[in-house]
Parts: structure tokens; C-alpha cells; sequence
């Protein structure tokens, strides 16, 4: 079964039941359902036709929208918060996964990723039943009362999911949603995730095209409550642009074949990219929310800071932003959590649908979209935060959620398994309590603000009651801030969390800060997760309570009041006259609010890199060539990346001998002092690593089949192969114009036990062979090539012409093509790339130097400062300041231009 090819547009009368005649046939009278086992009201399929026809009648589509239309008020709802589905989101690692909706959101080709990623099986349950019963649903049903056909299919579903406990994927229909079937998903929602895929009106009704808008709608606003009844998580497909977007037109007299290729790779329009970013997301979103650490950590591992949880680094920061100000404007989410260390979502709208999120959508679709779209956009952790107070009326006065209220929307929050969901203190313990139970993967911050100062300020024996009262109830963190009075409350809260810390016994980490105008100076000093306003939303500051304080003004706070030290950083190495890492690197310092420098360091010997280690203010340096192998011996320490690789591109400074460990990220930054000793790493490889992510299409997916070839035997070749064994890559080919040097890396590689992150065994399964000849056929045993990584230089070197290298045609038959990496950009526009770009119909995607150096800058200006990079800044950077001497006619600037239209932060 295809990913790729869309199913054929569903008649009106083969969705749920709800047909013009249904309409006709059923008699006008509203059914509330009937109470099953486990008390919650479910619906059958005729049953869900008398709800619409009641609609019709009355006109009054909002009266039943949805459990979010209205929960101050007394009125009745076809699912209430009571009811809803309570399960603590605890799984075993290899539990099946369900995934339930209606027809149009995608389900199936989610199932489909999910189940080629992981080497799950796939369940499909209308095929089961008709293998199970030889007949298809519709043919039963004609053959059988109705009675009967629903005895059957109870049966039928029970048998499904109990003899596929373990290791599946299984994709329910609309008629398993039926009335046996909510009481069968929510037991099995007790031990297994059961997944809601959610989409938009527009993308669902393209699907069901003899449905109008206004059907369509009225049919999510009745169907959304059951299927939220019976699933435990949510998940909303958010779909991507089409053709139409394309920034640059086709027909254009400058548009370049070169341009068609930019287009594939940073559009989506391309059908073999077109689910990319759609896999991304929902792999991440089920790794996280089933709890498969490793898997995430491998969907993760090239940001180095990921490894490393929060609240253990010093001075991060939330860009807080609210859901009230995405929905009011088209804001650039990207530029928002720029810098920052996570995105906190404030949902500050009230539980009545919002004129903003438009008549086709109430506010729990809404709320899943704009959280979707948010981490389309995004790598930093997701926070969820309720504000407890929202508009009463036009005036802008607040008024307090209800208790119903805040807990439903929170609990709606945790199905969209955020990294962090906040719980307001000021609400009552057994409220709280039903929240943290349900947490699953998600942290849990306790959160409390008061509205004015307390009698003794910080030093009121009430804000370390509620501290102690929020690790009672298991939350992970404490959040507590109030308005500063005057400036002495500043040094007073920096006492309060000097307290926390002196407590006997293990304490968790406090979020403490002094809010207005007075209390920035406290914020400036919070370590953790401190709350700031990103640019774009100054201007709302005071109308939407929110920071401030940018994260760039609370840098600067630091580094001027010498919490923090401006250092220098250099790219170190025998030629490195020409290099666009300085102009990248700096850029990024003066977005963040950094006054460290980078520049360039050249050195004929080796013995240059003590001038730099003499130097106080030293903060690393890149190595580049011929240094990366030869400044091994003077390490103290290296990263399990640089030793599997063998080579280093990163130097780290230790200042403090007794805290050293192998990880960059452990070692004090922005502090000078005498340098006692050298840390190695290797960001080569996550940048190589990122690019086959970003240009390998979902029908690519890695497999144990998955076959990958590597062109070269230098570094930088190790580089690749480390980082496709990472990736799960199995079948590894090398060939270089040498067969020594080829046979040299083979051995290399084959001497270490190294694992793929997200297997918990050693992968000794993986193979690396050489490939002798470039007139030799592909191998028989071995499927063709999907993902190609060149390591060979382009350009004249010396007395030799440069290489005129392309595949041969016999090693790029992939019916799916796939996707090939040139680290060379000097030239750009290699023979190789251009053999590559005149195949993307084939579905190859080409990838070369300029796309691969900023992502392995990205995770270098993380080991150097410990925070994140501003992505899209560092990618403009390089392709503004690139300039190519040895370009021949074929480079076309404009191609240049697309480029720096279609960039996106996110690896593919």
C-alpha cells in the first residue's frame, strides 16, 4: 500500500450512515444516546443521523457543537467533562497503537508511516472484518438484519484488538466507533494509546466531495465529542500548502531547473515530499506520547541540548505567546520560539467558541490545530499553560475560569502531549490531582500568580506552603511570581529560591520571579524557564499580561552585570581563509544578545592552537582541515561521536578538571579563566545526518532493506557513514577512487560495536562493503541505493583538475529515488548535483555543502554556548554571504534567491 496515492473520493452515502435518505427515513426527534457499562453516552450510527436531522430542524447547530461551547453554563452536552476518557497514559514499550476518526483526516497513511518506521504490523480493521467474516461491512449488512450486523461486529472488534495486543498498528473505521465499540476503545485505552487524527473542514471536505461545507462541519461538531470519548490522545493533520504557493513561477524566463529542485526540497507541493513534514511530526508526537524515550531521543539526538533536560541548564528561557494573538494574526511561529528554550502556549480565550477560530471549527479543534501548527514550526519543547483567568466581557475585565472550565481544557491539553502542561495552584487539591494523574510523558508545572504582592512579599510562609504543596501532588516543577512592589523584592525572591535550595531532602526545581515593570531584574537572574515576550508581540504586552522582557534584553542583563563573560571563538586550520562559519556565528551571537566574537584563526602547524588556549576569554573553536584527526592526542576527552568518527571538528575549553564528563554540554560557558584542558566533538556528522532527514521522502523510509552508498574515504565520508548507522541504516556501500583507502574505512567502522540510537541492543547488523569499480552492476543481494552522500571535493586542488564525478546509471535505479548529499560548495553546482537535480521527476531530491553547514553550525553554536541557535538566521547568513569564484555558467543567482525565500528552521 502506497503513502502516496490518495484514496478514490468517498460517495455521500458510504460515510457513518448519514445519507439524504437517512435524513428522510429517521424520525425528527433528538436522542441523548444511552448509558453504556463504563457510564458514557455513546451513539450509534443511526443514532448520529437523528442528531443531524435534529439540527436541520432547529437551526441551532452550536446547541450540540461541543463539550467546549460553553462550560460555565449549565446546559447539556452529547459528551460531558465527566464522562470524558480517563486513562494515565502509561504504556508498555511495545503496545499496539490505535488510531480512530472519520474518514478524510488521514489515519491511514499516518498508519501506514508509523508502521514502515517502526516495523510494526498494520491492522486495517474494515479488511479484518471482511477476512474475519468473509463479507465486507456493506454486503453484511444487506445480507443481515441490522441487529445481527452489529453482533458481529462487536465480535469482530473484540477479536481484532485482544489477538493484537502487541506490536501493531491498528486503524479503526467509523463503524467501529459505533455503540460496542466506544465500550471496547476505552478499555483497551487503559493499556494501549488510542490516537484521535483531527483535521480541517477544508482538507476533509476536498476528500468528501458531494459533502458542502456546512454538512461537513456539522458532522465534526457532532463526531468530535465521541471519538474524543474513546481515545486517550489527539492528533491534528495539519496539511500542507499546495502548488499554488510556490514562490516563484514556473513559466518565469529565470526559473532553472536548479530552481525546480529548491522548490521540491523546500515545498511540499512534490508528491514524494509531500507527507514529509507530516511524518516528522506525527513520529515525534507518538514517540513522545507512548513514552519510547529512545525513539525520541533518536528523532532528536543532532540538537545537542535535547539531551539535556531544562531545568539542569542555567538561564533558558519560555517565549510565552497567546493562542489569542495566533488566532487574531498571521505571525511567523518560527521567529517567535527563535532563540528561545521553549514555546509556551497561553491559552487565554474563553470555553465559548471564538469568532477567530471561523464557523466551521469550535475551540478544542482549534486549539489542536494551533498546537499542530505551532510544532510544524518549532524544536524547543512545547508548554501548555491555562491562564485561569480570561475576558468577561469587551472591556477587557477578567473574571475566573470554573472549576469545569479550566479542567476540561487542560485535560484537552495533555491528549496533545505536550512536553509540559501547567496546573494552577490556585484551584483545589482534588482537581489538581485528577490532572497530574493523567499526565503520562508530560512534566507537570505547578503554577501560581498572585494578583498583588502578599503581606510579607517573598518572605510570606505561604509561598513555601505552596511549593510544598505542589510536590505533594507530583508535579515536576514550581512556578511563582507576583507583582514587585518595589525594587527590595527583587533581592528578596533571590533569597526565596536560595531557600528552596537549602531544604532538606530532594527538592524540584523553582521558577520564582517578580512581575511588571519593577520585577525585570528578577527575571533577568531566574535560571529557569524564565518567561520573556518575543519581538513581534510588544505591542500586546499590556493588553494580554504578557513578559516584559525579551531574551535579549535578559542576556544583556548578564553579560553587563558580569554573570556571564564575552568570549572568542575561531575556526582553526591551515587554509581557512574563505570560510562563512565567522559571518554565520556572529550574526547569531548579536541576535541573542551575546557579545562574544568569531573569527578566523590560520595556522601552518598544529602548535597555533596554543595561542588559543592562552587566551582567558577562549570559548572553542571549529577545526578544520588538515587539524580534525591530527588534535586527537591533545584532547582530555571526546564525545562518542568523535571517537566512533575518529576525527574532530570542535574544541571545547575545560576550566574545571573534577566536573569534566564526555558530554560538551556538562562544561561552564560564557565564563573565562585558564584553560586546564581540551573537550573533542563532531558536529559533521549531525549536519550530514539533518540533510538525509530533510530530503528522504516518507515512501524512503529507513528499513532493514534500506541500502546506502557513500562516495569517498576521507573525514568527512566517516562522517556519513556514522551518521546513516545512527539513522538504522543496515547495508552500507563505499567507493572511492582508492580501494585502499576504501578498505581502510570499511575496517575502521567494522571494529566498533556501535548502536543506532533508538535500539536498545548493538546494531552488529550493520554491513559496510566496497564497491570496486564504477562500470560494476549494483549488487544482486542488495536493493538499490535510497540515500547517497559524496565526500569528494569539486573543485581544481593543486596541479589536478577537478573531478568530473557523476553516479553511474546503473547505481540510481530506485523506483522511488531517494535522496543524495554533495558536501562540496566549492563549486555549488557540481556535475553531480546537476545529474541529481534532472531527476528529481524521479523522485531524487539533491542536497549539497550550503544546506549541510548550517545544521552542523546549529549543534557547534550549541556546544559552544549552551543555548539554541536562531536557525533560520544562520541559514540566510550562509546563502547571502556565499560567493562562488569557481562557478561556471550554469550558476544562476536567482536560484540563490529561492533559496532564501523557502528556508524553514525545522530539519525535514
Amino acid at each position: 500500500m502506497s503513502i502516496l496515492v490518495r484514496p478514490p473520493k468517498r460517495r455521500l452515502d458510504d460515510l457513518e450512515g448519514l445519507t439524504d435518505q437517512n435524513y428522510r427515513r429517521l424520525p425528527r426527534a433528538f436522542s441523548q444516546g444511552s448509558s453504556n457499562a463504563l457510564g458514557v453516552t455513546t451513539y450509534s450510527g443511526t443514532e448520529y443521523g437523528r442528531l443531524d436531522d435534529r439540527l436541520e430542524i432547529s437551526g441551532d447547530v452550536s446547541r450540540f457543537a461541543s463539550p467546549f461551547r460553553d462550560l460555565n453554563s449549565s446546559q447539556g452536552s452529547p459528551t460531558r467533562f465527566e464522562e470524558s476518557l480517563q486513562t494515565p497514559r502509561k504504556f508498555s514499550q511495545n503496545a499496539s497503537i490505535v488510531l480512530i476518526g472519520i474518514r478524510g483526516t488521514g489515519k491511514s497513511s499516518l498508519a501506514v508511516m508509523l508502521a514502515a518506521t517502526h516495523g510494526r504490523r498494520l491492522i486495517e480493521a474494515d479488511r479484518y472484518f471482511q477476512q474475519v467474516t468473509g463479507r465486507s461491512r456493506a454486503t453484511y449488512k444487506r445480507e443481515y438484519a441490522l441487529p445481527e450486523y452489529r453482533r458481529q461486529e462487536a465480535i469482530v472488534m473484540e477479536t481484532m484488538l485482544m489477538e493484537h495486543q502487541e506490536d501493531c498498528v491498528i486503524v479503526c473505521g467509523p463503524g467501529d466507533v459505533e455503540r460496542n465499540g466506544q465500550i471496547l476503545l476505552r478499555e483497551y485505552a487503559k493499556t494501549h494509546p488510542v490516537i484521535h487524527i483531527v483535521r480541517d473542514l477544508g482538507s476533509i471536505q476536498s476528500y468528501l466531495r458531494p459533502w458542502d461545507s456546512e454538512k461537513v462541519r456539522r458532522f465534526l461538531e457532532l463526531s468530535g465529542p465521541i471519538y474524543r470519548a474513546c481515545s486517550n490522545f489527539e492528533f491534528f493533520n495539519v496539511s500542507e500548502k499546495g502548488i499554488g504557493d510556490q514562490p516563484c513561477s514556473k513559466d518565469s524566463q529565470h526559473y532553472t531547473q536548479w530552481d525546480a529542485e529548491v522548490d521540491q526540497r523546500a515545498q511540499t507541493s512534490t508528491p514524494f515530499l509531500m507527507l514529509k513534514r507530516l511524518q516528522r511530526d506525527f513520529l515525534r508526537f507518538v514517540a513522545f506520547s507512548t513514552g519510547n524515550i529512545s525513539e525520541l531521543n533518536n528523532q532528536l539526538s543532532p540538537f545537542p541540548l535535547h539531551m539535556q533536560p531544562i531545568e539542569s541548564r542555567k538561564f533558558t528561557y519560555a517565549a510565552t505567546v497567546p493562542i489569542s494573538s495566533l488566532l487574531e494574526s498571521d505571525l511567523d511561529i518560527e521567529e517567535l520560539e527563535s532563540t528561545a528554550d521553549a514555546f509556551e502556549l497561553k491559552i487565554d480565550v474563553s470555553a465559548t467558541p471564538s469568532a477567530h477560530l471561523g464557523t466551521e471549527s469550535n475551540l478544542a479543534d482549534g486549539i489542536s490545530q494551533i498546537v499542530a501548527t505551532v510544532r510544524r514550526n518549532i524544536i524547543v519543547p512545547l508548554i501548555y499553560h491555562v491562564d485561569s483567568s480570561i475576558p468577561a466581557n469587551q472591556h477587557a475585565e477578567l473574571s475566573r475560569r470554573s472549576d469545569a472550565s479550566y479542567l476540561e481544557l487542560v485535560q484537552h491539553g495533555l491528549r496533545l502531549a505536550p512536553e509540559f502542561v501547567t496546573v494552577d495552584l490556585s484551584y483545589e487539591d482534588n482537581l489538581l490531582s485528577q490532572i497530574i494523574t493523567l499526565k503520562g510523558s508530560t512534566k507537570v508545572i505547578g503554577h501560581y500568580s498572585a494578583s498583588q504582592s502578599l503581606p510579607r512579599g517573598w518572605d510570606d510562609p505561604e509561598y513555601l506552603a505552596m511549593y510544598q504543596r505542589a510536590k505533594a501532588l507530583g508535579c515536576d516543577m514550581v512556578r511563582l511570581t507576583q507583582p514587585a512592589a518595589s525594587i527590595d523584592d527583587n533581592f528578596a525572591v533571590e533569597c526565596f529560591r536560595h531557600h528552596i535550595k537549602t531544604l532538606a531532602g530532594p527538592q524540584i526545581p523553582v521558577i520564582a520571579y517578580n512581575s511588571g515593570h519593577l520585577g525585570r531584574q528578577s527575571c533577568c537572574f531566574n535560571p529557569i524557564l524564565t518567561p520573556v515576550i518575543p519581538r513581534p508581540l510588544i505591542r500586546e504586552a499590556g493588553t494580554k499580561g504578557l513578559p516584559s522582557l525579551t531574551l535579549k534584553d535578559a542576556q544583556d542583563a548578564l553579560y553587563t552585570s558580569f554573570v556571564l563573560e564575552p568570549m572568542q571563538f575561531f575556526v582553526f586550520g591551515a587554509n581557512t581563509t574563505y570560510s562563512l562559519s565567522p559571518a554565520m556565528h556572529n550574526a547569531a551571537f548579536k541576535l541573542r544578545g551575546m557579545p562574544h566574537t568569531y573569527s578566523i584563526y590560520q595556522s601552518p602547524t598544529l602548535r597555533g592552537i596554543n595561542a588559543l588556549v592562552e587566551n582567558p576569554n577562549f570559548g572553542g573553536t571549529s577545526v578544520s582541515l588538515p587539524y580534525k584527526t591530527e588534535v586527537i592526542p591533545l584532547l582530555h576527552s571526546m564525545s562518542p561521536h568523535a571517537r566512533a568518527i575518529g576525527a574532530v571538528n570542535t574544541l571545547i575549553p575545560i576550566r574545571n578538571l573534577e566536573t569534566t564528563t564526555d558530554n560538551a554540554l556538562d562544561m561552564e560557558k560564557s565564563r573565562s579563566g585558564p584553560v586546564k584542558a581540551l573537550h573533542g566533538d563532531n558536529t559533521d556528522w549531525i549536519g550530514i545526518c539533518n540533510c538525509i532527514k530533510r530530503g528522504l521522502s516518507p515512501a524512503n523510509a529507513i528499513r532493514p532493506s534500506t541500502t546506502a552508498l557513500v562516495i569517498g574515504a576521507g573525514g568527512m565520508a566517516r562522517a556519513a557513514i556514522y551518521s546513516m548507522i545512527h539513522l538504522g541504516v543496515q547495508n552500507i556501500f563505499v567507493w572511492n577512487r582508492t580501494l585502499a583507502n576504501s578498505k581502510k574505512l570499511v575496517d575502521h567502522y567494522h571494529r566498533f560495536n556501535l548502536r543506532s540510537i533508538g535500539k536498545n541492543e548493538p546494531t552488529s547488523r550493520y554491513h559496510i562493503q566496497v564497491l570496486e569499480s564504477l562500470q560494476d552492476s549494483w549488487p544482486a543481494n542488495y536493493k538499490q541505493p535510497t540515500i547517497v552522500c559524496s565526500g569528494i571535493p569539486a573543485h581544481r586542488i593543486g596541479d589536478q583538475a577537478a573531478p568530473n564525478f557523476q553516479l553511474p546509471s546503473q547505481w540510481i535505479e530506485s523506483t522511488t529515488g531517494g535522496v543524495v548529499v554533495d558536501l562540496a560548495y566549492k563549486p555549488l553546482n557540481t556535475p553531480l548535483m546537476r545529474q541529481i537535480r534532472s531527476l528529481s521527476h524521479r523522485g531524487w531530491v539533491a542536497l549539497d555543502g550550503l544546506d549541510v553547514l548550517p545544521e552542523q553550525g546549529f549543534a557547534q553554536f550549541e556546544l559552544f554556548t549552551g543555548c539554541r541557535a536562531p536557525r533560520r538566521l544562520m541559514r540566510t547568513i550562509i546563502l547571502q554571504e556565499y560567493k562562488d569564484e569557481e562557478q561556471d555558467e550554469d550558476y544562476d543567482q536567482s536560484a540563490m534567491q529561492t533559496r532564501l525565500q523557502n528556508l524553514d528552521g525545522q530539519p525535514m
